[in-house]
């Protein structure tokens, strides 16, 4: 063999070697994160039990005002073209804070998260303003964020607000991901976001919609849902610094999503879900006795639903509130039902939307409900009004007492 033969040879052993090695580093690399992002998740499979659901008797509201009302508005956009998805938390001085999602159209990239203020003594909403952009997300999360999604508000026991919203790096929102931001000041000012560690599939596949709620040892309970390979929801718990310790399935499959969990006392809640499948198409409700460590399987109970986000909320005086679309196939009415042995029965109380001869919005469609209950006793409930606006509605105990 002539000289140059062997050096062409050993250059060619030599490039095989350090594409070997190359490989070897790879799969390396991969597995140690798949050990990271493993290990982690053992750590939420393995976590003690939960601690009970905070008592909703600790948060008692006062008796609202005794003259009916029913006050209905739309919050200010000046800048979005399409905005959905409202989530509120109360703050001090009886007002409320809004967030939600607007931009040239759900899933656009000029997508922002927004916030606005209720100041009950003037009744109005302050101009909305841009809280979170995809560019900032980006920035603070340290990667690529290609659209926001779904916001959803609550407190800690300490009293911090917790904002969680939806960011998604790669394909549409089933490679979403958390996030959190916390605000000691009634949402002046936020730390930066940070992406919660809730799957060991790379990480993504988790969205929120609904409300999180306590548990009495100061855990956070954020209900999720997951979109690829399946349709389903979960329930983690997360410690005082946002960190998901553990998590419960509330349901399997293929057809379950957007869970809203309401407490009633420390061992007892009741699940509602939006319903994906084959017809009929209704509200999935799950239960639990054991303060959400086991839940009971997912049943259709009589209301519909058009595939279409649902909100719920128990009173100071025990009854429960469901706002929901009632109807199988579209999102052109909202109307309220009232529960008084938690959910076994219901009743339709009122229509918000879609009645014949009612105002209408450019485009017909009433969504995405988030209910809740002040401190004074006022209901407060936001929606996605004709994808252009969020609609405001408040109305007192006093009202609803008329609808029973």
């Amino acid at each position: 063999m002539q000289e140059g033969s062997k050096a062409t040879v050993r250059s060619a052993a030599g490039s095989g070697g350090s594409a070997a090695a190359v490989g070897r580093q790879r799969w390396a690399l991969l597995a140690a994160a798949i050990a990271v992002f493993g290990g982690l998740y053992l750590r939420i499979f393995t976590a003690p039990p939960p601690a009970g659901f905070a008592s909703p008797k600790a948060a008692a509201p006062a008796v609202s005002s005794a003259q009916a009302f029913y006050r209905p508005q739309l919050l200010p956009n000046s800048t979005a073209p399409s905005v959905h998805s409202a989530t509120a938390a109360e703050i001090s001085g009886r007002r409320l804070r809004a967030f939600w999602y607007g931009g040239s159209r759900e899933g656009a990239s000029d997508v922002a998260i927004y916030t606005s203020v209720f100041s009950p003594p003037e009744r109005t909403w302050s101009p909305e303003r841009v809280l979170v952009t995809r560019e900032s997300a980006q920035r603070h999360l340290r990667r690529y964020v290609r659209k926001l999604g779904n916001p959803a508000v609550g407190r800690d026991r300490s009293g911090r607000l917790w904002l969680f919203f939806v960011s998604v790096s790669v394909g549409g929102w089933a490679g979403s991901a958390v996030n959190l931001m916390v605000s000691e000041d009634e949402g002046e000012t936020w730390s930066p976001p940070r992406r919660l560690v809730t799957s060991p599939f790379f990480n993504i596949s988790t969205l929120v919609k609904g409300p999180p709620l306590q548990f009495a040892d100061g855990t956070i309970g954020l209900p999720v849902y997951h979109e690829m390979a399946g349709k389903f929801a979960e329930l983690l718990r997360l410690d005082a610094e946002g960190h998901a310790v553990r998590k419960t399935r509330l349901s399997w499959g293929r057809s379950s999503l957007q869970p809203v969990i309401v407490p009633r006392s420390e061992t007892e809640a009741v699940g509602f879900m939006r319903y994906a499948g084959d017809p009929p198409n209704r509200i999935l409700v799950v239960r639990t006795s054991d303060a959400g460590a086991h839940w009971s399987a997912p049943v259709k109970i009589e209301l519909p639903n058009p595939n279409a986000a649902i909100g719920s909320v128990l009173l100071a005086d025990g009854s429960l509130l469901l706002v929901f679309n009632d109807a199988p196939e579209n999102r052109e009415n909202l109307s309220l039902a009232i529960s008084k042995d938690f959910g076994t029965t219901w009743r339709i109380a009122h229509r918000f939307e879609g009645d014949p001869g009612s105002p209408q919005a450019p485009v017909p469609e009433y969504s995405y409900p988030w209910i809740m209950q002040d401190r004074a006793g006022d209901i407060h409930v936001l929606y996605t009004w004709g994808r252009s606006r969020i609609k405001h509605v408040q109305f007192n105990s006093a009202w609803l007492e008329e609808k029973r």
